[in-house]
């Protein structure tokens, strides 16, 4: 059975979309340049503490920075003293929130600070005497000793005490941060996931209101100190540190709230509108999904997506009713239906990562001030990849294979990455065995195996070669037929694990290296520190035993998690992204100037007009290896007139509004580069093509005319069913036209692994279904018409 329709079939269908028309009030101004940076100070004896939040309006279920200074150091490794306490709350829009509005106390067992600071609970009992009792409480003792809790107030009406949380949030699905470090100088950063009314219902943030605008919610930060409720110090109690909840009144006294303005979800355009069908790639879906609002604005077109597989675009290109498809590689020539492409993004694939320091038995004083902040600077080469996709580190494989056996336990114990990232080596091993990787068929994916095979070293390393210290390919792999598109865990071992049943059962791989839905999902739980692993039984109504589920994601400051996914997702969670190393022995990082750079050393296409091929050999300083151009295609002849001008508009815009880096509707997100000039030219002139030719039968094939060198290539042939191209500088494109974007919101300062006085900063492969309902299911998911929300509580866009 074809590996593309397996992939297909467990990808298609898988639209995202939050997208977004948002009113600014001046609650929160933004700045001339239109950032909406805020910075606020505590009160009282945090008078000193100034917080900023890299961005609070105009905001999508998204990563920003929340960073700090004035603040008192941290005390000890672990947090027992002096920390912030950060939360996202819903509240009156004059009052703000009150703590019953909170999402909070989900993480009561992390077990770094007192007994009750990452709780709801409020009242103690005896633990440190009758004394030890909060004054400004409202919430009482019970007469029988029986702890009370601080309830949840939802959004939608209904209270809960601390057993009904879990309706509204859990371990699983929080954003709270119970332990935010302050560094030796008073600093600290950290990244904080705000959600909509979609990723927590309890919330509502962003859902309509009875106006039509979207809600607002809160940032909500309690500072805590080295005083308890009751006016104590640490000392006068049997250990030094706090104990007692930030709920606690005369804590939540404290707290500093920072209105978040949120983009209306689910509703970009007007519903009811009759829409020109898009659908594509999913490295194009955060684009797309941007530029709706503003193409629908002042009654425009209503343009729907779908998100499906390159494979399904190009499928949908061939049919009888072609829409406008988005796709990083072009579909076969059709002398009898020509094609149209068009240039619309400059993006790419990359290998991001949540990695925090954790202080190893080799850490020094100078280390120690890192622990638990995330790492930025990470080097990868392609054999360093090639060992995280084929299980080939004993924590991703079936350890009990000879030839693997002497294999490092993880990627932390790899003596080629020790070699490229010297820091590691003070912190406890970094327990990394595989990636987080999106499920299903995708060009990018071809893309990453091609860049491997370029290397040497790897190809060599995946066909059975082992490297210079002894690690061979895990043997499952070692004769497989290479390049892929898709991710295959070939290993497919089970374990017997004993269960909360007392009885054993099989672990498997799929339970211990479970596949995320798309790039956007391991994206997303990439950054929450989820590696999906499933840890904990299922039963059914009897009781018995049917399976493991997920188990909580890791605590925060101890994270350690890489996935596979594009640099606008990425972007959008706040991942640092690793650098790779290109044929020019450069270790690069997907920056708007490299991406640029990938593009220039791409090779003008031999068969398809206005296309670039990837060229992982090119020795172009500082091309980014895995950069991707995506393309707009249609097939003019097959699709009406109306349309062609609609797609025509789209096009345009694409070229030209669209372009601009920005968080507003229309903008271009961040982890996209804007386009060169060339490749603007380009698509305008595939937009007066499919205006002109929609609907038209197709002209009679004439010789070819040719087109100017792009890139790293040569004049090649275009079929004359193109219309002629503007002029198209002959120097090709070059990096110096890369458009500096702004430090997206949801990035810090980078963290050297072993650096003192850091300055402060602002089933895929192995599953099998049949072709025919791979067919089905990717024909309705082409023709499914505009998805612009298709989220589930978890993952959705």
């Amino acid at each position: 059975m074809s590996r593309k329709w397996t992939a297909a079939l467990l990808a298609a269908l898988l639209a995202a979309l939050t997208a977004l028309v948002y009113p600014q009030t001046d609650a929160v101004a933004a700045d001339d340049t239109g950032s909406s940076e805020v910075t606020v100070s505590g009160t009282g004896e945090f008078a000193n503490l100034k917080i900023t939040v890299s961005q609070t309006t105009n905001l999508i279920n998204q990563v920003v920075t929340v960073s700090w200074k004035g603040g008192k150091p941290t005390v000890d490794t672990s947090v027992f003293l002096n920390y912030l306490q950060i939360m996202q709350c819903w509240g009156d829009p004059v009052k703000g929130p009150d703590r019953t509005q909170c999402q909070y106390g989900a993480l009561y067992t992390d077990n770094r600070g007192g007994a009750w600071t990452g709780s709801r609970q409020v009242t103690y009992g005896s633990a440190f005497g009758k004394d030890w009792v909060d004054p400004n409480e409202s919430i009482k003792p019970a007469a029988d000793g029986a702890p009370k809790y601080v309830p949840f107030s939802s959004v939608t009406g209904t209270t809960v005490d601390i057993g009904g949380l879990g309706q509204f949030f859990d371990a699983t699905t929080t954003n709270e941060i119970p332990y935010g470090r302050t560094r030796a100088d008073g600093s600290g950063e950290e990244f904080f996931e705000v959600q909509t009314g979609t990723e927590a219902p309890g919330l509502g943030c962003g859902q309509e209101q009875d106006d039509g605008t979207p809600r607002e919610c809160y940032l909500v930060i309690v500072p805590r100190g080295e005083t308890e409720i009751n006016g104590t110090s640490g000392d006068d109690r049997p250990h030094k540190w706090l104990d007692s909840s930030p709920l606690e009144q005369t804590n939540w006294n404290n707290h500093i709230t920072i209105p978040l303005k949120f983009q209306l979800i689910g509703k970009p355009c007007p519903i009811g509108t009759a829409e020109r069908r898009t659908l594509g790639a999913e490295a194009m879906t955060e684009a797309i999904l941007r530029w709706q609002p503003a193409l629908c604005a002042d009654g425009g077109t209503v343009y729907g997506y779908s998100q499906v597989t390159d494979d399904l675009g190009r499928l949908n290109l061939a049919g009888t009713e072609p829409n406008m498809v988005f796709v990083d590689s072009p579909a076969a020539p059709d002398p009898t239906r020509p094609q149209v492409y068009a240039p619309v993004a400059v993006s790419g694939l990359t290998i991001a990562l949540n990695i925090e320091y954790q202080a190893g038995p080799k850490a020094t004083d100078d280390d120690l001030v890192h622990e638990g902040e995330r790492i930025t600077d990470l080097k990868l080469t392609p054999r360093l990849v090639a060992k995280l996709l084929t299980q080939s580190y004993l924590a991703g494989a079936d350890n009990s294979r000879e030839s693997i056996r002497n294999n490092p336990p993880s990627l932390g114990n790899d003596h080629e990455f020790l070699d490229l990232n010297p820091g590691f080596d003070h912190q406890l091993a970094l327990g990394i065995g595989d990636m987080l990787l999106p499920s299903g068929q995708t060009d990018l994916a071809t893309r990453l195996w091609e860049w491997i095979l370029s290397d040497p070293e790897a190809k060599a390393f995946l066909t059975g070669s082992p490297d210079p210290w002894g690690m061979k390919v895990n043997p499952v792999y070692a004769a497989q037929v290479w390049p892929k598109d898709n991710f295959p865990k070939s290993d497919l071992y089970c374990i017997p694990l004993r269960a909360d049943d007392g009885l054993f059962h099989p672990f498997c791989t799929l339970d211990m290296h479970p596949y995320a839905n798309n790039m956007h999902d391991a994206a997303r739980y990439a950054a929450r520190g989820d590696t999906l692993v499933h840890n904990a039984t299922s039963r059914d109504t009897k009781g018995n035993v049917i399976g493991w589920k997920k188990g909580p994601p890791q605590a925060p400051g101890k994270r350690a998690v890489l996935a596979v996914t594009d640099v606008a997702t990425a972007e959008r969670y706040g991942l640092p992204m690793a650098k790779l190393r290109n044929h020019a022995k450069q270790f690069v990082a997907p920056t708007t100037t490299n991406l640029i750079s990938g593009v220039a050393a791409m090779t003008t296409s031999k068969t398809v007009a206005n296309v670039l091929d990837p060229n992982p050999t090119s020795s172009i300083a500082g091309a980014y290896p895995l950069t991707t151009v995506l393309y707009a295609a249609t097939v003019p002849s097959a699709i009406q007139a109306d349309a062609g001008k609609d797609y025509a508009t789209l096009l345009r815009y694409a070229a030209g509004n669209g372009q601009v880096p920005g968080v507003e509707p229309g903008t271009l997100p961040f982890g996209y580069a804007p386009m060169p000039e060339a490749l603007r030219v380009l698509t305008n002139s595939a937009a007066d093509t499919i205006e002109e030719s929609a609907g038209k039968p197709p002209p009679v094939i004439a010789p070819p005319a040719t087109t100017p060198p792009m890139g790293g290539g040569t004049a090649t042939g275009v079929p004359a069913t193109a219309k002629p191209t503007r002029t198209v500088p002959a120097a090709g494109i070059a990096p110096s036209l890369a458009a500096q974007a702004p430090m997206p919101a949801g990035h810090g300062s980078p963290v050297p692994v072993a650096e003192s006085n850091p300055t402060p900063g602002h089933p895929v492969g192995n599953l099998r279904f049949a072709l025919l309902a791979a067919l089905v299911i990717g024909v309705a998911a082409a023709l499914a018409g505009p998805i612009f929300l298709l989220r589930a509580r978890r993952g959705g866009r």
